[in-house]
């Protein structure tokens, strides 16, 4: 529950701008995104059927909802007024470029 509470936190922009990006950004966002990748590659090649296949792709697109929430939240995360309107900017233009980023890996 506490994971579903992080997520909501997340997506809603209540999480710190710091943690958003580095901690569920970067390295859960690049470790999901990668794990995925990997495991739909071996997928794809150890098996290399019709229906396998489909399911490879199925898995390497798996991750795209939690980029969305990551974008989002980031986006959120940044439009606090603490925030100098410097930080607000780089930090929305990091969030969507790893979001863009996860997408092709």
């Amino acid at each position: 529950m506490k994971l579903v509470r992080q997520l909501r936190d997340l997506w809603a922009g209540r999480l710190p701008l710091q943690e958003t990006l580095w901690s569920w950004g970067l390295f859960r966002g690049l470790l999901l995104n990668v794990g995925c990748t990997l495991v739909s590659m071996w997928i794809w090649l150890v098996y290399d059927t019709g229906p396998v296949a489909a399911v490879a792709l199925g898995i390497h697109f798996l991750p795209v909802p939690y980029n969305v929430v990551f974008a989002v939240g980031a986006w959120r995360s940044a439009a606090d007024p603490r925030h100098s309107d410097r930080a607000r900017l780089y930090s929305r233009v990091v969030a969507i470029a790893l979001a863009a980023l996860y997408m092709f890996i």
